[in-house]
């Protein structure tokens, strides 16, 4: 099969939002799945929860690496290996007859979607001249939003079939993916970049990362005093300790550390930290209670809570002008305050709710998604000097991912404590998990709320920039106009 030169590039284009396309999915469908899969092969809740915490903690590691290892040996070549491996891990999953398998394929699969995260957008703008970048970079963040918009759509009506084709489906994606991709992109990398990687702090990272994670999930079996969760907390903080001292010493770091002295930068971060913790709990937990507890059916389900990702594909294409009346500063602060409000909202949820109680708080966070993940990019990168904007991309990807794996971690052991005392006290199984939901999204309240004060204190305003809808991490066009050339993204 050959591309005439001329569509070599609308190929490219296809072939990288194809992968872009199945990452947003995925954000979802699984969610969608989660009671399905725990009746199948028999999950405990800790386990449900490493079915998407697996998924995050590796990826999160792993994407700005991931990015590296393209910068060296080639965008295409990587990105075609995370394509290869997310086939592979989702072959695996969808074959799991037990939770260790399922969650095994799910780690397979993040080690590729790290590369295909980080890489997809560095191999658009490769295939384009500057004059057509916008519309190729256009487009990518459409396709990312649409994913994410009808993703839970998409997953209910998969579950309906059978849990299992919503990694099925991923095959014949892959495969088209991959072959258009491998045809059509040409390829690319930086001469100019040094041939290391930092693996002392991507072990420190991962090993700390995970055993606090590791210790939160586990703590209800255990017991928050039991000397293995004390164990695994303190081990996994001293190696973050370790990772902070090594990414001072490398030269190229995982994280560099400075970024954080720069305060449109951290307040961006402080932003997308707290409402993508929040997104992940609600995602994760509000699609159980639609079916467990109210009796919907997954298809059912999928489409009521569509008003938690549909805003960001109408808010889109107004980020613009709504950044230019209200100035990032104010639309991401009120933003925050929406989420915030939204969650207050689903806090007051029992076992005899209707959707009508609902649908206000899914609505206003999903509002809130759209105003924050908009100008997000710009306020991040408003006073970040250029030689740092990739590795900035880079961190504040990983920031999105790193967030949902602790935010879900905290929740979920909240859940799973005040869960376990209503069972001992004679609860129903609904009741207890209503309860333990609605009390465990306190957390989430006060952490958006956080959130938004940081927000207003550090972020600035700054030029109008894209959508950056993704709320699985990746970068957005404006990350790409700070770093247009060679080393796109280092993600």
């Amino acid at each position: 099969m050959r591309f005439k030169e001329e569509n070599r590039a609308w190929w490219t284009l296809a072939g990288a939002c194809g992968g872009l396309f199945l990452l947003m999915l995925d954000s979802t469908v699984v969610t969608l799945a989660l009671p399905d899969i725990r009746r199948d092969v028999g999950a405990t809740a800790a386990s449900t929860q490493w079915v998407i915490n697996a998924y995050l903690l590796v990826i999160a590691a792993l994407v700005v690496t991931a990015g590296r290892l393209g910068d060296i040996f080639g965008r295409r070549l990587v990105y075609l290996v995370g394509l290869a491996a997310f086939g592979a891990g989702s072959l695996v999953s969808a074959n799991a007859g037990d939770d260790v398998v399922l969650i095994a394929g799910r780690v397979v699969q993040a080690i590729g979607a790290a590369p295909m995260l980080g890489l997809s957008l560095a191999i658009v703008s490769a295939a384009f001249p500057p004059e057509r970048q916008t519309t190729a970079v256009g487009i990518w963040t459409a396709v990312s939003s649409v994913a994410l918009g009808i993703g839970p759509l998409v997953g209910g009506a998969l579950v309906e079939v059978d849990w299992r084709l919503i990694f099925w489906i991923n095959i014949p994606l892959v495969a088209a993916g991959f072959a258009i991709t491998a045809l059509a992109a040409p390829e690319t990398r930086d001469e100019s970049a040094e041939r290391r990687i930092d693996f002392a702090g991507l072990v420190a990272i991962g090993v700390g990362l995970g055993a606090i994670v590791f210790a939160f999930v586990e703590s209800d079996v255990w017991g928050f005093d039991d000397p293995r969760t004390i164990g695994l907390l303190a081990a996994g903080l001293v190696s973050l300790g370790i990772f902070v001292v090594v990414e001072r010493r490398v030269r190229e770091p995982i994280v560099d550390l400075t970024l954080f002295r720069n305060g449109p930068y951290f307040g961006a971060t402080c932003a997308a930290f707290t409402l993508v913790g929040a997104y992940w709990v609600v995602i994760f937990f509000q699609p159980q209670y639609l079916q467990d507890v109210l009796g919907y059916s997954a298809i059912t389900a999928g489409l009521l809570i569509l008003p938690l990702t549909v805003p960001m594909i109408v808010i889109s294409p107004f980020a613009g002008r709504l950044v230019t009346r209200f100035g990032a500063r104010g639309l991401m602060t009120g933003g925050m305050v929406l989420a915030t409000a939204g969650l207050v909202l689903q806090t007051r949820i029992d076992t005899g709710s209707s959707y009508g109680d609902l649908f206000a708080g899914f609505l206003l966070f999903g509002i809130a998604l759209g105003c924050v993940y908009a100008p997000m990019s710009s306020a991040a990168m408003a006073a970040m000097p250029r030689d740092k904007a990739g590795i900035a991309a880079g961190v504040l990807a990983m920031n999105r991912l790193v967030s949902g794996a602790i935010a879900l971690a905290i929740s979920g052991a909240v859940f799973q404590s005040l869960r376990s005392v209503d069972l001992a006290a004679g609860e129903s199984a609904n009741t207890a998990f209503t309860d333990a939901f609605s009390r465990s999204l306190w957390f989430v309240v006060g952490l958006t709320a956080v959130g938004a004060i940081l927000t207003w204190a550090f972020v600035r305003s700054a030029e109008p920039a894209g959508d950056d809808p993704a709320v699985a991490g990746e970068p957005g066009p404006a990350e790409l106009q700070h770093h247009q050339h060679h080393r796109r993204f280092h993600l």
